[in-house]
């Protein structure tokens, strides 16, 4: 079921280089304005239970989008239909007011929402222990911190159980343990099936929790489909705006790559029998850093057949630092035919993007399939102690 419809959503604002043109604008019934266009013409559809990203630069238009949808901006033209109660968690400040105390703005951020205080009552006690701000509750949000507004303002759009959530990059000025929570959250928000609209320029936060994600540049939409695509595509035109080189094909990607501060040795690959594989090594980093663990496997002519990387929002990056870290990773069905293959096992980024330290070892795998796709998915599982 389709829960929002965007068909030729647009825009544009009224750009005054001084406050009392608009007076003279209405007196003499003259231009003295110019027009930006921040949403030109957008169309798409969000299915019930979708999970949907949405990225792009500043000024592309993301934040005016949201706040249609929130129904907190009104539209310049075109249509927009939701179905269901929204909860929408934008700037700072947005449905707070700074002279009431956080509870009493629980209360006034549900009126706005159209909910009563019988029914508000029932959610307060839990609102308030998933907030964590103790008896600063009952102080004015003007004294708050923004970490402990971010919580306020979380607990609240999620606790009154909407059918849709919004949120516009707020999560960014949480704490790491705070954003873990949320995205714990969110991850149950979507097993139960609702809708969110998540936004951020967090990538690595993109690819792991959203299905489908908008591309918006220019206030269009560049691309929508399947995030991996989207967040790829995206990456690549970044790089061409800042004259940076084409993406890494697969065969550089996994060629051996050595880091100034981190160390990969004793790399050990055991087939267990026809259909898994065990792969472990060590690592060690000359500075404490945080960064993903990741394998792939190519066939002989550089051909990527399968990779997966510890990409789990409840995991996150692993912290290297000069004591020895053992890494064991267990790959299942193995759906490749008996060939010799190139194994390359590897620490990325914060983002799990880029890699840092790459590690090769040629393998000869033994096995009983004998037709397989180009491109596999395998099972894995990592361990890291």
């Amino acid at each position: 079921m389709i829960v929002l419809n965007v068909n030729e959503l647009t825009k544009v604002y009224k750009m005054y280089s001084r406050p009392i043109n608009r007076l003279k604008e209405i007196l003499f019934r003259r231009t003295y304005h110019q027009k930006f266009v921040a949403l030109d013409h957008i169309t798409f559809n969000v299915e019930e239970g979708q999970t949907i990203g949405i990225i792009g630069d500043n000024g592309s238009g993301k934040s005016t989008l949201l706040k249609i949808l929130a129904r907190t901006l009104t539209p310049t033209s075109g249509l927009v239909e939701v179905k269901g109660m929204v909860s929408a968690l934008l700037e700072l400040g947005s449905g707070f007011h700074p002279e009431l105390s956080g509870l009493e703005n629980i209360y006034f951020y549900a009126s706005l929402l159209g909910i009563g205080r019988g029914m508000m009552k029932k959610k307060v006690s839990d609102i308030i222990a998933f907030s964590e701000i103790g008896d600063f509750i009952n102080y004015p949000i003007k004294t708050y911190s923004t970490g402990m507004f971010v919580r306020l303002a979380f607990s609240v759009a999620t606790l009154i159980d909407p059918n849709i959530l919004i949120i516009d990059e707020a999560l960014s000025v949480g704490d790491q343990y705070f954003q873990k929570k949320c995205l714990d959250k969110m991850i149950d928000f979507k097993n139960n099936g609702k809708t969110i609209l998540f936004c951020s320029h967090d990538m690595y936060q993109i690819k792991i929790f959203c299905d489908t994600t908008i591309w918006l540049h220019h206030g269009r939409v560049m691309m929508m489909g399947p995030t991996q695509d989207v967040v790829n595509a995206y990456v690549d035109f970044g790089l061409t705006r800042v004259g940076a080189t084409k993406p890494e094909t697969p065969d550089s990607i996994y060629a051996k790559k050595e880091s100034k501060f981190l160390v990969i040795y004793d790399l050990k690959v055991n087939q267990l029998d026809e259909r898994s594989l065990c792969i472990e090594f060590a690592v060690e980093s000359k500075e404490p850093y945080y960064g993903h663990v990741g394998w792939g496997i190519l066939r002989k002519d550089r051909l990527q057949i399968s990779f997966a990387l510890t990409s789990d929002h409840k995991q996150g990056p692993y912290l290297f630092t000069d004591q020895k870290r053992h890494v064991k990773i267990t790959i299942k069905e193995l759906n490749l035919v008996e060939a010799n293959y190139i194994l390359c096992v590897g620490i990325l980024d914060r983002e799990a993007y880029i890699p840092l330290i790459i590690e090769s070892h040629e393998v000869h795998l033994k096995t009983n399939i004998h037709v397989v796709n180009s491109l596999c998915r395998i099972d894995s599982s990592f361990d890291v102690t």
